[in-house]
């Protein structure tokens, strides 16, 4: 199945055995992930980078998924599948953080406002690139390496799930899980978080909202339409904090290299570019975050129990 034009594995069916449900989910995400892999080999740019993109998120659905067992596997066997997933995550990171950057500096230089400010962002890249913190050509064979690696090492989780005990992974078990997801997601919003803080630490809510999200999506066959509209809400909070994030890996570089600026006006333009940016974003993911989390525990909870029936467990 696609959504949003990327691959993904089809949600569990609510009718079929829970346990063999998500490890067939598991191994379709590996699957999808070695598939991007292979894809790599493309001389053509965009191709490369779709690649990447497409196996670091059936990582991300991975983990969400993986979460969701989380009690109910081996302790042993949990930690080692999610240790591996999240460390081929960050081995392809730099990979795509490079292309990310490239892109946010293309579309700074059309959205920017006012001509200084645009003419700012020409300055950045090209001060960036004279650093090599933008390298203007890539060599191919030190990516291709990183993703033989990260390739080799899916296969051999692939085995692991097939490997592993699912029989106790029933409807009751995830549904646990979901309801500590959602307590916690609903708690950075509702309770541990005003527009005034330092917001840096919405990353890690960040990671929270995009494993409830993901997860919600491998179980969406038990109440589409319901469940779509959880997952567009929650999108939206992980969408906001995603652009804030690649906003500030390109703050952290212009700070970096900021002694190569010749003309410091033209720093300091890019920078309250940044700054105007991330605070819109972050304020509207504060906002979001708690509209779309809004629904107290014991009726989240309830909801899926009333969706899902236990004769598939």
């Amino acid at each position: 199945m696609s959504r949003g034009g990327v691959p993904s594995a089809v949600s569990i069916d609510p009718e079929r055995p829970v346990s063999r449900e998500f490890r067939r989910v598991l191994a379709d995400e590996l699957n999808i992930a070695i598939e991007a892999c292979d894809s790599h080999g493309s001389w053509e740019v965009r191709r490369r980078s779709e690649a990447i993109r497409r196996t670091r998120k059936a990582l991300k659905r991975f983990r969400a998924v993986l979460d969701l067992v989380k009690g109910a596997i081996a302790a042993d066997d949990h930690e080692s599948m999610k240790i591996a997933s999240r460390d081929f995550g960050r081995r392809l990171s730099p990979l795509r953080d490079r292309d990310v950057v490239l892109a946010l500096l293309d579309a700074l230089g059309e959205q920017a406002t006012g001509r200084r400010r645009r003419e700012a962002v020409r300055m950045t890249g090209a001060v960036l690139s004279a650093a090599k913190a933008l390298p203007a050509t890539r060599d191919h064979r030190e990516d291709e390496a990183v993703i033989d690696e990260v390739r080799n090492g899916l296969e051999e989780l692939a085995k692991r799930v097939v490997s592993v005990d699912f029989d106790a992974v029933d409807r009751d078990s995830v549904i646990g899980r979901f309801d500590r997801a959602w307590r916690h997601v609903r708690h950075r919003f509702h309770d541990d978080v005003d527009e005034d803080d330092d917001l840096s630490r919405l990353h890690e809510n960040r990671k929270r909202v995009i494993r409830l999200q993901l997860g919600l999506a491998a179980i969406r066959g038990v109440n589409p339409g319901a469940i779509r509209r959880d997952i567009r809400g929650l999108k939206e909070v992980a969408s906001a904090l995603g652009r804030d994030r690649d906003l500030s890996m390109l703050e952290a570089m212009v700070a970096e290299h900021a002694d190569r600026f010749p003309d410091p006006e033209a720093r300091r333009r890019i920078e309250a570019e940044i700054a105007d940016r991330r605070g819109r974003l972050q304020r509207d993911a504060i906002r979001a975050g708690r509209d779309a989390s809004r629904r107290p525990p014991v009726k989240f909870r309830k909801r899926l129990e009333n969706w899902w029936s236990p004769q598939g467990g």
